[in-house]
């Protein structure tokens, strides 16, 4: 992306990405940090308020309790026995006992009317709170295992009938023993839901509460509410007397839940929607979301505004470098930055500087160039002139009957043709030997056989190239200096490949090196062939390839020229062309 993007849209998308990111992080962290606070106040508020409400529950159940024991007990002080044999002793006490139970449920608003299971029950008032039952009929009734195996017990919710309708009724139930410790009878007091649950709203409305007894049956709710049956399995193994869970079900959203037990294991639960609980912090993230919304409208402004100053002097540089080079263009860059960019425009405007001059150049250059080919087709009218001059001097010598000088000049003419060899810089080497081969037999036909002359080459090395005039200067050198002053003299060429390169060795019987021959001369007199052919050789191909001038056993001289083995002419003037560049 870094690569393919444009820079105006990177940097002002990616500004603009990562503020948007900042603020979405940010907004999420300070809706998760508030919801946890606020759910964290929320409980411990309903914390302290289901602890002051389970101790005034607890109060009115122990009294429900006391009046269902005094009950009890007063039944016995009355004297009245189901069992008792005498009828009219039976039917003097039931009156006592059907006003001692109406006086309980005239004595408090909690107990709606009170349940007599007893043998050989009695008829009440039926417009009062008293209801006789056959013991027979508790067997029967859906809470009878809450009490079988107690004396006393309370009993969960339940509706039951009354003269103004049906009632929901929480019951406490006691068994009745006489004075001889026989089970007679069983007492149920049935205490209003609706007295139960104004002690479990308490001042507070619309909240969803529950109450469990000690064996964790739920006794009584408020609210809407509604748990699962593993959720209050849950709640049944909690140990602790007060407390909070974050309760999250696949069956129902989730919901924070607050405990509280009262000294008898009574269970107090509040149930309050999580979502009732994170509206503060949602409106909080909202109100963030918003104002960073609007702030990255404004940076967005401002980012864009940042960017185009950022991006217009590189737009500025890509438009002039867009533009085919033009003298003096560069200078309408700006020259007012101080910056990078001030460094780039400077840059740039040396560089354009710089390309005018190589340009101016290379105008020159091509200048040179064009006269240099007219004076090369011109110099090209010479060789053509000579050859036919030669030509004609040879069929003068033939006429006349000057057959060595015919001989000598058709040699001439041979040696011309190789020794500029159509402009070419590299010859085969069999060319150079034809070459050196003409010269000696012109040296022939004056020293005739006072001239020895010996050449020995590898015949796998004729293919190969070699720099044009390379071996004839060192002959030369061999019959105008070696042998001046003597009758006769030997020459002896030898040519041999050695691993990747090839040997030449000129040798001859001459008068041998100067002691000083090695020193530069005060006047350049002579010796330009064998200089050229050393500066030839040391620009085409340098160390360790050049010649070596050294005196033979005799009195002669020994000259050896190593060269590489060129397999093609490129690959000498690649190299000569870029060496000559460079220097």
């Amino acid at each position: 992306m870094f690569k393919r993007v444009r820079i105006g849209r990177l940097f002002f998308g990616s500004f603009a990405a990562f503020i948007a990111v900042l603020l979405l992080v940010t907004s999420w962290i300070s809706y998760s940090l508030t919801s946890r606070e606020l759910a964290s106040n929320t409980a411990n508020y309903q914390q302290d308020l289901l602890n002051e409400l389970n101790k005034r529950l607890v109060i009115q159940l122990n009294s429900i309790e006391q009046m269902s024991l005094a009950a009890s007990r007063n039944i016995d002080i009355i004297g009245y026995d189901p069992l008792e044999s005498d009828l009219f002793e039976r039917n003097r006490r039931k009156q006592d006992l059907e006003n001692l139970l109406a006086s309980i449920t005239y004595s408090t608003t909690m107990v709606q009317s009170i349940y007599l299971y007893t043998e050989r029950p009695f008829m009440p008032d039926s417009q009062g709170p008293i209801r006789v039952y056959n013991l027979q009929k508790v067997r029967e009734e859906d809470w009878f295992p809450d009490i079988q195996n107690n004396d006393s017990a309370w009993i969960k919710e339940r509706t039951i009938q009354t003269n103004k309708g049906p009632l929901n009724v929480i019951g406490y139930a006691r068994k009745l023993y006489n004075n001889s410790g026989i089970y007679y009878g069983m007492l149920m007091l049935n205490v209003k839901s609706s007295e139960i649950q104004d002690l479990i709203r308490g001042e507070t409305e619309g909240r969803s509460r529950l109450l469990f007894d000690a064996s964790g049956r739920k006794m009584t709710s408020i609210g809407d509410q509604s748990l699962q049956v593993d959720e209050l399995d849950k709640l049944k193994v909690v140990t602790e007397k007060s407390g909070s869970t974050h309760l999250s079900t696949k069956q129902q959203s989730d919901s924070l839940l607050v405990w509280s037990k009262s000294p008898s294991n009574w269970m107090l639960v509040e149930v309050t929607p999580w979502k009732n609980i994170i509206n503060g912090s949602i409106r909080l993230a909202l109100i963030l979301l918003t104002v960073g919304l609007s702030a990255i409208i404004i940076g967005f402004f401002v980012t864009f505004f940042i960017s185009r100053q950022f991006t217009k002097p590189i737009r500025l540089l890509l438009a002039f470098m867009s533009k085919l080079p033009d003298r003096g263009f560069a200078a309408d860059l700006p020259q007012d930055y101080t910056n990078e960019f001030g460094n780039l425009f400077n840059g740039y405007r040396k560089q354009m500087e710089r390309i005018e001059e190589l340009l101016d150049s290379l105008k020159a250059q091509h200048k040179r160039q064009r006269e240099a080919e007219i004076q090369a087709l011109q110099a090209m009218i010479n060789p053509h002139f000579l050859y036919n001059t030669l030509d004609q001097l040879n069929w003068l010598a033939i006429d006349s009957g000057q057959d060595k000088i015919s001989k000598i000049l058709s040699l001439m003419g041979k040696m011309f043709r190789i020794g500029l060899s159509n402009g070419e810089t590299l010859i085969p080497i069999a060319d150079e030997i034809t070459h050196v081969e003409c010269y000696l037999q012109i040296q022939q036909i004056r020293w005739g056989d006072r001239l020895s002359i010996t050449i020995n080459v590898d015949e796998s090395a004729r293919e190969l190239y070699i720099p044009r005039l390379t071996l004839q200067p060192f002959i030369e050198n061999a019959i105008i200096h070696g042998f001046h002053g003597r009758k006769k003299g030997e020459i002896k060429v030898n040519v041999q490949l050695i691993n990747q390169d090839i040997q030449f060795q000129i040798e001859d019987d001459g008068v041998g090196l100067r002691p000083d021959w090695n020193q530069p001369k005060v006047r350049k007199t002579g010796g330009y062939g064998v200089r050229n052919v050393k500066e030839r050789i040391e620009a085409y191909f340098g160390p360790p390839y050049g010649v070596q001038m050294t005196s033979s056993k005799g009195n002669g001289t020994l000259v050896t020229v190593l060269l590489p083995q060129i397999q093609y002419k490129e690959q000498v003037e690649e190299r000569y062309y870029v060496e000559n560049t460079h220097h």
